[in-house]
């Protein structure tokens, strides 16, 4: 932290760390505002911020800053006095303390707070001095410098006829420290951290304590007498665990012999699972043990010998990778379950030993070893087929089907009782239990309803043909082409759309919201899968306004005051839509916008109500994904109308705990709306679709057999082709070609962005801090004197409205608006588009540029210090996998005609609006035959919303910032502070 002061002198302020001595405890870290004026080569000690700092200073401080300042005020007099004392006054306990309760209890606990604060202070360059004395001067000599690098013990182990010894070194970064001298020093024990002259070096894996005896002496003599129990204890432990060196013992490292070996238990909860070990030699050990190696010790002819075996990390690491892609999934890396749809614990108990049966011989081949463990019964692990042979007699199929459990063959009419009742658990002659595989009683279930089942067989008459598809696989069943038959009806009803939408549709438009409400029609949810940009918000909101004005009683006045809860509430066919946190705001001003009749309550941020009491109210609840994930106990006591999620393609992965959280809120409708619902896989596919429609593609072990598995693996057109059957009637997508004819030839959208919450408490700081600056500057020198000043405190809040580690390097949080604009030109350029990306930051495209890069994304980028500018446009304009072109403003504004786009993103206003119509224009122009979508990104409540009003008022304030020399000349202190906010 850097304040000059305004005056006469000027004197730098910086926040530091001095390391001093208490006459009790020893070393201790104090927290200080340090000053020095200018030309001096010192600093003096100005402010101590422990333990009672004055507020106003530490407002302007930063969050790690502040953390250390708390953490020395753990240490103070008053706080141990709390934590260690049984005196009555503070006093007293100083002068009672002992030295025993010091070195045992006291001084540990001090030294963790000291460990945490140069921590921070090395990760976030904060100056640590030491003071020598009680003189309140601090000199370049004085300051500590903290090492980055781990330093790592060496231990040195001499065995020799008449006697051993053990010394111990230090090696940091390469080079071996000098312990045995007086410039060495223990500041912190465990973990330990030491003072070799102005350095301070962190030691991993070892206490300090283990560091003393050889402050004073080279080694540790080892009487003959006790070798053997020192070889096979302490050596052995340094040996397994620490980098070791020496003479009269052999170290041997080999390759052990390793096997992955699972268990299927019951899990803490309960819960069914498979725990992973791996095994080395004869030592087993879970993923999250920290040892690396093991070692034993042998002494044969006094020959002293140790052997190691370093684990595998990477071989580990393929194990719960084949895990994974068998459709086993953890969180720590040790349980692993199968999820699906939430059930009962036995219901998980079969999925998970149905898949077990269906990658047995994969599991084995693999190399993994299958044992049982405290089930209530024994389970048959290995797997379960079906052979179905048939022939047509007359008007019948003639069924005969063989099962294969293992071992073990039986007639498939012998599981005709179980298929009826739901029953999985057979028992097999030797009493193990077989789980019958869920697929069958959807497959089969309806052949047995309606077949006539004789000893060995069962027939089932021509008239229940289309029974059979499920039965068969379609190249083995004869006729079974014209068991095929249409599910959906090929046009539904056209319905009018509805009086309070504030919008015209376009064709297609009315299309997908007729379609979404035949399906609600069917008691049915959907996928509204649309290109980026062609109105899939509008669509939704039409299908709600349509159902809010046609419910029954339907009032015309509803009461909106949450807090009026003690009047009878009006019924209200209450949704609920979920977004990415970062668009929260845009969605808010599209409902008012186009369905304004509706009432809608943004349920986010620390004053939420958390209730659902007033839900009632409103037609639509809006909420973040984060925080219905906090509130699921809450919410999942409401039953939604409809439950809408934008985005969808956030609940992806089903072991996440977003998709654990989304499936357990409670609606008569879903719908799910991403442009992009299948990202990385197939299982992409199943969540979204799992969430619409439960159970609609199978639980997910099936579907990863039935069809992801066939389709990514092993390219199966036939499956893929069934999955499309099925899937067809409940997603909808029109790519921006298909519509092309219904799009006007620029569609412009502006779309507010939240600011995560640390980059809305940096720009708030640095707002006051501008704020605050320009009033002084102001009122020292006038306000045309001040105007570099304004314009970079105005240009440093719209850097950070874009992302703040442009302002700052050491930022390491998110951004709202680099978050959403990520997202949108990855979903963008999956659809095959391509797009100029437009800012006035070379630093903020650059951003982008580190991501793509190491996503390996192909892109052109364009700014005024680019020499090769025509080989840089015909990459773009030429190439079919370049679909991302980053301009700076500078660099964009003539001789560039690049028609291969057809999305156009300016990720930050610019005071000229002119500006932003020739960067549309860079893709609009003559020559370009295809539709063009124009999104201005803008960080909601800062700067950028203030430029947005300014452009849209044709303000004149915006011309001054556009064309003056001095823009504050004609501008007053109230207009520059309103711009700031």
């Amino acid at each position: 932290m850097m304040v000059e002061g305004i005056g006469s002198k000027k004197k730098t302020r910086l926040f530091a760390l001095i390391l001093t001595q208490n006459r009790t405890w020893g070393n201790v870290l104090l927290p200080y505002i340090i000053e020095n004026e200018i030309n001096n080569k010192y600093f003096k000690l100005s402010e101590c911020l422990s333990p009672h700092p004055y507020a106003e200073t530490i407002s302007i401080l930063t969050s790690e800053e502040r953390d250390t300042i708390k953490l020395t005020n753990d240490y103070s007099d008053r706080n141990l006095f709390k934590l260690f004392s049984k005196e009555k006054t503070v006093k007293e306990f100083l002068e009672k303390v002992t030295p025993e309760r010091i070195e045992g209890h006291i001084k540990p606990y001090i030294e963790s707070k000291i460990y945490k604060c140069l921590q921070i202070a090395r990760d976030e360059g904060i100056p640590v001095y030491l003071q020598k004395s009680k003189i309140s001067n601090l000199h370049i000599e004085d300051l500590l410098i903290i090492q980055h690098e781990f330093a790592h013990p060496v231990f040195r182990f001499n065995r020799k006829d008449e006697e051993s010894t053990y010394s111990l070194s230090i090696d940091h970064d390469g080079k071996k420290i000098n312990i045995l001298n007086d410039k060495v020093e223990i500041l912190t024990n465990s973990p330990c951290i030491i003072k070799e002259g102005n350095n301070l070096i962190f030691i991993s894996d070892i206490e300090g304590s283990k560091l003393k005896p050889f402050f004073s002496r080279d080694a540790i003599i080892i009487p003959k007498h006790s070798e053997l129990k020192y070889f096979s204890g302490f050596v052995l432990n340094a040996i397994n665990n620490y980098k070791v060196e020496g003479e009269g013992f052999d170290v041997a490292i080999s390759d052990p012999v390793k096997e992955a070996v699972i268990y299927v238990e019951s899990g803490i909860k309960g819960n069914p699972v498979v725990i992973l070990k791996y095994k080395y030699h004869n030592d087993e050990v879970f993923s999250n043990e920290t040892s690396h190696s093991f070692t034993s010790f042998t002494s044969e002819e006094d020959k002293y010998k140790f052997n190691k075996y370093l684990r595998d990390f990477d071989w580990e690491k393929r194990c719960r990778d084949i895990l994974e892609e068998l459709g086993f999934y953890s969180e720590d890396e040790i349980n692993f379950t199968v999820p699906g749809i939430i059930g009962t614990r036995k219901e998980e108990l079969y999925n998970l030993i149905e898949t077990i049966n269906r990658n047995y011989e994969e599991l084995i081949i693999s190399g993994f070893t299958i044992k049982e463990g405290s089930l209530d019964f024994k389970y048959n692990l290995k797997p379960i087929s079906i052979e179905i042979s048939h022939q047509v007699i007359n008007d019948w199929f003639d069924l005969k089907a063989v099962v294969k459990i293992g071992k073990f063959e039986i007639s498939f009419i012998k599981l005709k009782k179980h298929i009826l009742d739901g029953i999985r658990e057979f028992v097999l002659p030797d009493k193990s239990v077989a789980i019958l595989p869920e697929a069958w009683f959807t497959r089969y279930k309806n052949i047995f309803e309606f077949g006539k089942s004789s000893d060995d067989s069962l027939k089932i008459h021509k008239q229940h043909f289309s029974l059979l598809k499920e039965a068969f696989d379609e190249t083995d069943c004869d006729n079974c082409e014209r068991l095929e038959k249409m599910v959906f009806p090929e046009k539904i009803n056209v319905i009018p759309t509805p009086k309070g939408l504030k919008a015209i549709m376009r064709p297609y438009q009315i299309e997908g919201f007729n379609w979404m409400y035949f399906l609600q029609s069917e008691k049915l949810g959907g996928c509204l899968a649309d290109d980026m940009g062609l109105g899939k918000t509008i669509q939704t909101l039409a299908l709600l306004q349509y159902n809010k004005e046609n419910s029954k009683g339907s009032p015309e006045v509803s009461k909106t005051d949450p807090s009026d809860l003690f009047d009878t509430p009006v019924q209200k066919l209450t949704s609920l839509i979920i977004v990415p946190a970062s668009l929260l705001h845009n969605w808010e001003n599209e409902i008012k916008k186009y369905v304004p009749e509706m009432k809608v309550y943004c349920y986010k941020g620390n004053l939420r109500i958390k209730s659902t009491s007033y839900f009632s109210y409103y037609d639509i609840i809006l909420s973040s994904y984060h925080t219905v994930r906090q509130d699921i106990e809450i919410l999942n006591t409401f039953n939604f109308h409809y439950i809408i999620l934008d985005e969808s393609q956030v609940i992806k992965n089903p072991a996440s705990r977003v998709y654990k959280t989304v499936i357990q809120l409670r609606s008569d409708f879903k719908l799910a709306l991403s442009g992009t619902p299948i990202e990385n896989s197939l299982t992409d596919l199943w969540t979204q679709l799992n969430f619409v429609n439960p159970g609609l593609l199978g639980n997910l072990n099936f579907f990863r057999k039935e069809f992801a598995k066939p389709i990514e693996k092993m390219k199966a057109d036939d499956k893929e082709i069934k999955l499309r059957k099925i899937i067809h009637p409940f997603i909808l997508r029109r790519t921006k070609e298909m519509v092309a004819k219904d799009l006007p030839s620029i569609t412009e959208q502006t779309v507010f962005c939240d600011m995560t919450e640390e980059q809305a408490k940096i720009y708030e700081q640095e707002k006051s801090i501008v704020r605050n600056s320009i009033l002084e500057n102001i009122e020292a020198l006038g306000i045309e004197k001040s105007a570099i000043l304004v314009l970079q405190g105005l240009m440093k809040l719209r850097q950070i409205s874009n992302h703040p580690v442009m302002a700052y390097e050491d930022y390491a949080h998110g951004s709202g608006k680099f978050e959403i604009v990520l997202q949108s030109i990855e979903n963008v350029i999956s659809e095959g588009h391509k797009i100029l990306v437009f800012s006035s930051f070379v630093k903020h495209l650059d951003l982008y540029a580190e991501v793509f890069r190491k996503k390996r994304i192909r892109f052109s980028m364009l700014t005024g210090s680019s020499t090769n500018r025509e080989k840089i446009i015909n990459s773009f304009q030429l190439e079919p996998s370049n679909k991302i072109f980053l301009i700076s403003l500078k660099a964009g504004g003539l001789g560039l005609n690049l028609t291969a786009a057809d999305y156009v993103f300016i990720l930050d206003p610019w005071w000229n609006p002119a500006a932003e119509m020739q960067a549309l224009n860079r893709a609009h122009r003559i020559g370009q035959d295809k539709s063009v979508f124009v999104y201005r990104y803008i960080s909601s409540e800062s700067i950028e919303e203030k430029i947005i009003k300014l452009q849209e008022n044709k303000s004149r304030l915006a011309d001054t910032f556009i064309s003056s020399n001095n823009p504050l000349k004609d501008i007053d202190i109230k207009q520059i502070l309103d711009i700031i906010g």
